[in-house]
C-alpha cells in the first residue's frame, strides 16, 4: 500500500480467501483508508489483525486529538455530541473557522498594542460559554408542585408520549423521572419530581428533598399549581422560587384562583393539550435569552473556556504577553500521545 497512489481506489479481500471484501484507499501519506461491510463482526476482525500487525488501536477522539489540533479535535467532537440540527449549524460553524477567527483577531489586538478592546472581546466570547456548553448537554428543567397538580402530564404532554406515569392518587411519583426534548432546536431536559408537601413516610421524605435539590441546580424551574384548586401551599411554592416559570395546569377545568394568580402564568391542559406550545416557546426563550446570530463565535470545550478566563485575568492585570500566550494555546496542537502511523493504522471507526 505503500507504494499505491494518492486516492487510488483498491478492491480486494482481506486475508486468505474467503475473506472479507474490503476497498481500501491511500488519502494520505500516512493515512490508509479500509472500508469494509456493515456490523461488528467485519470490522472486529480487521482491527484485531492490524493489532497484531502491530498497530495501536484508538478511539476516533484520541484519533482527531493526534492527528490534528487540540483546538480542532474539540471542536469536531463537541459536534458529533450534537443533539439537534440548530446545535449542529452553530458547531459545524466553529469548526469551520468562526471561533479560531475571533480569537486570532483578539490575539492581533493584544500584538498590536490595542489592549483598549481585547478584554470586551474576550468577555463577549466567555459570555458564550453557557450556551457552548448546552450546545452539546441539555438544558436542565425541573417540574415541582404540590402533589397530584399534574406534573407528570405536563411532563408527558411537553415530551409528546408518555414519559411517566399518571395517577390520581397523591404521591405517585416518588423518584425523577427524565424526558430529553427539543424546544425550538434547543435541547432540554426535563424532569418530574416527587409531589412537595409534609412527607408521610421516610422514603416520601427523601423523594422530595431530591427535588428539592433538583430544583436548585436547575437551569429553570417550572412550579405547577392546580387552577381548578388552589392551596395554600401554592404560595409558599411561588415565594420560594420567584424566578420559576409558573403553570396553571387543569385550565379544562373551572378557574377557581379569580385574581390570585400572578402575572405572566401559563394557563394549560395537560389533557387537552391547550397552551403546551405556548409554555414550550416561553421556556426556550427563558432558557436562551438572546438567540446568536449567523457566524457567531462561541466555545464549545471546557478547556477553551478556561484558557479564555485566564486570558482576561491577564489583561485585566495588564500582562499581555500573558495574555496573548493563553489565546495561543486554545489554538496550539495539543501533546500528541499518538504518532501519525499509528493514527493510519487505527483509522477504522465503530
Amino acid at each position: 500500500m505503500a507504494e499505491q497512489p494518492l486516492d487510488r481506489v483498491l478492491f480486494g479481500r482481506w486475508g486468505k480467501a474467503p475473506g472479507e471484501e474490503v476497498v481500501v484507499c491511500r488519502v494520505d501519506h500516512e493515512i490508509i483508508e479500509i472500508h469494509c461491510h456493515g456490523g461488528d463482526a467485519a470490522a472486529r476482525r480487521i482491527l484485531a489483525d492490524l493489532e497484531r500487525a502491530g498497530c495501536l488501536i484508538v478511539s476516533w477522539q484520541e484519533l482527531e486529538t493526534a492527528c490534528a489540533s487540540q483546538f480542532d479535535a474539540e471542536c469536531r467532537e463537541a459536534l458529533s455530541n450534537a443533539p439537534t440540527l440548530r446545535c449542529a449549524d452553530i458547531l459545524l460553524d466553529q469548526l469551520m473557522g468562526t471561533l479560531r477567527s475571533s480569537i486570532e483577531q483578539i490575539i492581533g489586538l493584544v500584538q498590536r498594542g490595542e489592549t483598549k478592546f481585547a478584554p470586551r472581546e474576550i468577555t463577549t466570547l466567555l459570555d458564550r460559554a453557557r450556551f457552548g456548553r448546552h450546545l452539546t448537554e441539555p438544558w436542565q428543567v425541573v417540574i415541582v408542585g404540590r402533589p397530584n397538580v399534574g406534573k407528570s402530564s405536563l411532563l408527558n404532554a411537553l415530551a409528546g408520549y408518555q414519559r411517566a406515569i399518571v395517577f390520581d392518587k397523591p404521591g405517585t411519583t416518588r423518584d425523577m423521572v427524565t424526558a430529553e426534548i427539543a424546544l425550538d432546536g434547543w435541547p432540554v431536559r426535563l424532569t418530574d419530581t416527587a409531589g412537595i408537601r409534609k412527607a408521610g413516610s421516610a422514603l416520601e421524605s427523601a423523594g422530595i428533598e431530591l427535588a428539592l435539590d433538583q430544583a436548585r441546580r436547575a437551569d429553570r424551574c417550572l412550579i405547577v399549581i392546580d387552577g381548578s384548586a388552589p392551596h395554600a401551599d401554592d404560595e409558599g411554592l411561588l415565594a420560594a422560587w420567584p424566578g420559576a416559570l409558573v403553570v396553571a395546569n387543569k385550565s379544562d377545568l373551572p378557574d377557581a384562583w379569580e385574581e390570585r394568580l400572578p402575572v405572566g402564568v401559563h394557563r394549560v391542559s395537560s389533557l387537552t393539550g391547550e397552551g403546551i406550545a405556548a409554555l414550550g416557546d416561553a421556556l426556550a426563550a427563558s432558557l436562551i435569552l438572546q438567540v446568536p446570530a449567523a457566524r457567531m463565535a462561541v466555545p464549545v470545550a471546557a478547556r477553551q473556556v478556561e484558557l479564555l478566563q485566564m486570558a482576561l485575568s491577564a489583561a485585566h492585570a495588564d500582562q499581555w504577553e500573558t495574555c496573548a500566550a493563553a489565546l495561543e494555546a486554545i489554538l496550539q496542537p495539543g501533546n500528541q500521545a499518538v504518532t501519525a502511523p499509528a493514527c493510519a493504522n487505527a483509522a477504522t471507526r465503530e
